[in-house]
């Protein structure tokens, strides 16, 4: 089978986990190689002759020196994609993936460069499968609709600290009991622990599943990232805070409604991120209101994977190419 080579940057595990789902969808093995340092590329150069992979992918800013490295060598080469806006001669790419809220995009690059709404998500098909078996087992007790939380935290752009987490904890109590509805709430690693402690005590009196990613405990005997697939899976709807574009990305690609909840902050560019997913239907703005609507769903995992597939008329000798 053909191999895909993931430059994956250091630090960054969303980034690698999202160039493993394309990867997925391509139907390819994979070999995942971090990368942060100068010597790194003149090792990935080292290896290519061993892997001889049809395609690579670039996840995130510190692969692109790697990633440009290899799509400087000369014909036959693998297929090059980047997951990352490239505003220095994008063009040595076979691809550059970016958000189409980003701001970084030049004419002279735009022939390279694919644009979606929401970022690929990360949610693998198996990861779902395994996630929602653990869900099942779980909720057996709990009342429908189920409704997925996912929250993010504090961030460059948006504040979320106690005040925050007591607001959004009291909304949610009540939203739920004004619905007699159970909730699936996943936090991150970035909602601070003081934070998680308060949604923790606050929503006790809530029918729900609390998965915390700095406890494991929380959801054992599956890891988190696992638990956070069954939610993604078997909720019927979700509310999710504004800061994180990769878990409004996650809900999106399923199609289901999504509440965004509004934190204090933001910049220009997440607004544009937000009016899209308004427009296409994807998401309204929490009232404590549930309602039921659908869409097409924003699988930018699938779309990449799809173009990078029909360049890949390539496969069939790829193995070959370098």
């Amino acid at each position: 089978m053909p191999t895909c080579l993931i430059l994956a940057s250091k630090g960054k595990k969303g980034h690698e986990r999202q160039a493993l789902a394309i990867a997925q969808r391509l139907g390819l093995d994979t070999i995942v190689r971090v990368v942060g340092e100068r010597s790194d590329t003149l090792t990935i150069l080292s290896e290519l002759e061993r892997i001889r992979p049809a395609v690579v992918i670039g996840a995130g800013r510190q692969s692109i020196a790697p990633a440009r490295a290899i799509a400087r060598r000369p014909n036959p080469r693998p297929l090059v994609a980047i997951l990352q806006p490239v505003v220095w001669r994008p063009k040595e790419f076979d691809l550059v993936w970016a958000p189409l809220h980003d701001g970084t995009s030049i004419p002279y690059g735009r022939r390279h460069r694919l644009e979606t709404l929401t970022a690929p998500s990360a949610v693998t098909a198996d990861e779902r499968a395994r996630g929602a078996a653990w869900i099942a087992s779980r909720v057996s007790d709990l009342p429908a609709p189920r409704i997925g939380v996912l929250i993010g935290g504090a961030s460059r752009a948006h504040s979320f600290g106690v005040d925050e987490a007591n607001d959004l904890a009291s909304r949610l109590a009540a939203f739920a009991e004004a619905h007699e509805a159970s909730l699936l709430v996943s936090t991150s690693r970035r909602t601070g622990a003081a934070e998680t402690a308060i949604l923790r005590d606050r929503l006790r009196t809530v029918a729900h599943i609390f998965v915390d990613p700095t406890d494991p405990a929380s959801c054992a005997p599956v890891d988190p990232s696992i638990a956070y697939a069954g939610i993604v899976e078997r909720a019927t709807a979700f509310v999710v805070t504004a800061d994180s574009v990769a878990m409004l990305s996650d809900a999106a690609a399923t199609g289901k409604p999504i509440y965004g909840w509004r934190l204090p902050g933001g910049k220009a560019k997440f607004d544009l991120f937000y009016q899209g997913l308004l427009d296409h239907g994807a998401m309204r703005w929490f009232d404590g209101s549930l309602k039921s609507w659908k869409y097409d769903p924003l699988d930018a995992a699938s779309v990449i994977a799809d173009t990078l597939g029909a360049s890949l008329g390539l496969l069939d000798h790829a193995q070959h190419r370098i």
